[in-house]
This record gives structure tokens, sequence and C-alpha cells, in this order.
């Protein structure tokens, strides 16, 4: 556990809790965040906050393999005993659209979703090919010619294999975004030049993000505080713990953070005409 703290100091930003849920919100582009196996729903809190800042309405919900465990996935039937329904990912996010519409009386203009890990498959399953996708650390979409995705990945991750990616991104022609430039423009914070619907960053190099590099700085201490007595023994035995063993070493969720955030808000900016 840690004390969540607003980050982004911006009075356009405006927090919507479930006490709030009959009010009516304005129209807006919807983002949802998806996160990895064993994440929360504080992992990319901090792209949620600039995503806000925006003009977007950022919804980010939690899923059954999260290690918050705030909901009991399984659902027994009272009269039998016998399990009635396991909630999956798929359940989540239908519910989360129809309460969205339904209860919050929201009018989406548009939607995105953003992927970390295994939230990249919930990426590729949710909406249509209207929705705008974002895949980090994870795999990226291979939806038909009219569907837009910026993946971002890394030859340091050593939870899912970069090289994976590579045979997919060739075949759905996304369009490499060289990773010189775009760390220039963001430390400058230049406005990023007009992206392709399909663009792909790849970091590479010693000091490029391992898996968990993408998540907020926060969650991924908390986590390392966690499994700290085991890491060293993880490390030394080459047992895969989805790079919280790297991360212990690196720290560099910020480093990460300060380019692949604007990248992103930026991305989804001009591809959801904001």
């Amino acid at each position: 556990n840690f004390s969540l703290k607003p980050g982004a100091q911006n009075n356009n930003l405006r927090v919507v809790t479930p006490t709030q849920q009959q009010q009516q919100l304005p129209s807006s582009p919807v983002v949802i965040l998806s996160h990895g196996y064993l994440g929360s729903r504080f992992d990319l809190y901090p792209l949620a906050e600039a995503l806000a800042s925006e003009g977007f309405l950022v919804l980010s919900p939690e899923y059954p393999e999260s290690l918050a465990d705030s909901f009991d996935a399984t659902i027994i039937d009272p009269s039998s005993g016998e399990i009635q329904t396991i909630i999956d990912r798929d359940m989540i996010t239908n519910q989360l659209l129809l309460t969205l519409k339904q209860t919050w009386k929201v009018t989406p203009t548009s939607f995105g979703i953003v992927g970390h890990s295994l939230g990249c498959g919930t990426a590729e399953r949710s909406g249509d090919d209207s929705w705008i996708r974002v895949c980090l650390a994870g795999f990226p979409s291979s939806r038909g010619k009219g569907s837009k995705c910026l993946f971002v990945g890394s030859t340091n991750d050593g939870a899912v294999s970069v090289n994976r990616a590579l045979s997919v991104l060739s075949d759905n022609n996304y369009v490499s975004l060289e990773e010189d430039r775009i760390r220039t423009m963001m430390a400058e914070g230049r406005q990023l030049p007009t992206l392709p619907p399909k663009a792909s960053l790849i970091f590479t190099g010693a000091d490029a993000p391992n898996h968990i590099s993408f998540l907020s700085e926060e969650t991924n201490d908390a986590m390392v505080d966690f499994l700290s007595p085991l890491l060293p023994v993880a490390r030394s035995l080459k047992i895969p713990v989805l790079d919280f063993d790297l991360y212990q070493l690196s720290r560099d969720s910020r480093a990460c953070g300060d380019v692949v955030v604007p990248l992103v808000v930026g991305y989804l900016k001009q591809t959801m005409n904001m």
C-alpha cells in the first residue's frame, strides 16, 4: 500500500469518483487504461493525470489478476454453492462502458485504450477499428488498415521480448519513430510533429526501460519493497519476476515516463481529434 496523491498541477484536471455518478458529465473523448498481469488501477496514474489535464475522460478499471485484490472475481450461486460466474477482463470493460453511458450519462466523442503487457491483449479485443490503441511493453495491434495504434517497447524488456513484436510491426506497416529525436523533443518540451496512424518506438541501449519501467514510480517501489527478500535470489537463479529484479537496480520509472507520457498524450490528442 502507498499514499497516492495527485501529481498533476492543472486547474483543468477533474477527478470523477463513484459518488458523483448522477452528475451530468460533458461529452468528451474517453480513454481506458488497462493494466497488466499482477498490476493495478494505479499503474498508469501519471498518464491518467496528464490525459485528464488535456480534457480526456480517463477510466482505470482493476482487472481480476491484480495483486490489489479489491474484489472477488468468482461469483457463487447462493442456492447451489457452485461457481456461477468468473469475472474476466472483457466483462469488466463491457460493464464499464455500459455504466459510462447509462449511469454517468456520458456521450463519448471517441474512444482510446492504453494497455501495458497483458493489457495490450485487452486493448486489442476492446471496441472496434475506430478505437485508438496504445500498446506498452506487450504486443502491437494487428487490426486492419483503418485502425490506429502506437506501440512502445524496449530491447531491455525481460518479460515480453520486443523481438516477438517485430513481425507484427512489419506485416502491419508500422512506421518506426527515431528514439533520439523523440527523447530530445520530450526533454525540450517541444510539440510533436504529426505522427503516423500506426507508429512504433523501440528503446535500445544499456539504459533502455525494462518491462515495468513504464509503470508509476509509486506502484513499482511498493512492489519492489514487497518482493525485496526474493529479488536477489531470483536474480542469481535467473528466475523471471516481470523485471522487478531489474527495476530494483534501475529505478527508472520517472525517466521512462518523461518520454512515454507526453508521447502517448500527443499521439492520442492527434488521433482522437483533441
